[in-house]
């Protein structure tokens, strides 16, 4: 009677191929829950399809190809009443202008610089009309009054306006594609190579307003304990497989 030919290499790189994607899936959920307070920050999240790929010495294996892609539902509006944190109610992104050139962030929590610039909470101008805008101190009079008594206003199109003087309009822009948009870190977004950018006519900003982070805290837990129990499974997996080697390493040996 022929033996049965059995490959346990193969079932070990398959367990380690399953390891590496829970540890994907483990570096992007841990990120997210990291960010669950961050405003405006958009959750990632993994995809994955099975692709056929050759094996050695000869034969095919079934390859899972993983894609990371980003989220760019709207998270929960929070009233904070601070005039300087604006918050996108529709579509688009605020412009920033950054070192590497311009950025896109939904995150509304600006701030006075230095400079009396309105800027993001990295240190960034925000862009109005193309350029950084400058909040000049004036008298204030009625509505939000900021500590350096500005009457600084910011209607739902992003039109700015100091003291009731129209001074600029903020730059929100999006894109026909949001693949078109890559993250850059500290709540940035950078466009790709050929991406158009679409002016937002209205925006439907929200002065006083901040939006939230969109992910979910609790579905990232259950996450969590999903890895870990997978990651307990491929162990248990990799343990059995050097059982079974050891046995055949035994078995056959002696013959």
């Amino acid at each position: 009677m022929k033996a049965l030919k059995v490959n346990p290499q193969l079932g070990l790189l398959e367990a380690l191929e399953g390891g590496r994607l829970l540890e994907r899936r483990l570096d992007v959920t841990a990120n997210n829950l990291a960010n669950v307070s961050t405003p405006g920050y958009k959750k990632d999240v993994l995809s994955f399809r099975e692709v056929l790929m050759r094996k050695f010495p000869k034969g095919w294996r079934t390859f899972k190809e993983v894609t990371q892609t980003t989220d760019f539902q709207q998270g929960p509006l929070e009233h904070t009443g601070n005039p300087f944190d604006i918050a996108i109610g529709g579509e688009g992104f605020f412009k920033v202008e950054t070192p590497f050139g311009v950025a896109y962030t939904r995150a509304g929590n600006f701030r006075l610089d230095a400079e009396r610039r309105l800027v993001t909470a990295e240190g960034y101008p925000v862009l109005a009309d193309g350029a950084p805008i400058v909040i000049e101190p004036g008298l204030a009079k009625g509505g939000l009054a900021t500590i350096d008594n500005v009457y600084f206003q910011v209607d739902a199109s992003g039109v700015i306006a100091i003291d009731g003087t129209e001074i600029g309009r903020l730059d929100v822009v999006k894109f026909e594609d949001p693949k078109a948009l890559k993250k850059y870190g500290e709540n940035l977004f950078v466009a790709k190579e050929g991406a158009q950018e679409i002016p937002v006519d209205n925006p439907n900003l929200r002065q006083g307003y901040l939006e939230g982070s969109n992910v979910e805290a609790l579905k990232e837990m259950v996450n969590l304990i999903e890895i870990q129990r997978e990651f307990e499974a491929i162990q248990k997996s990799i343990q059995g497989i050097g059982e079974h080697t050891s046995r055949m390493i035994e078995t056959y040996g002696r013959t």
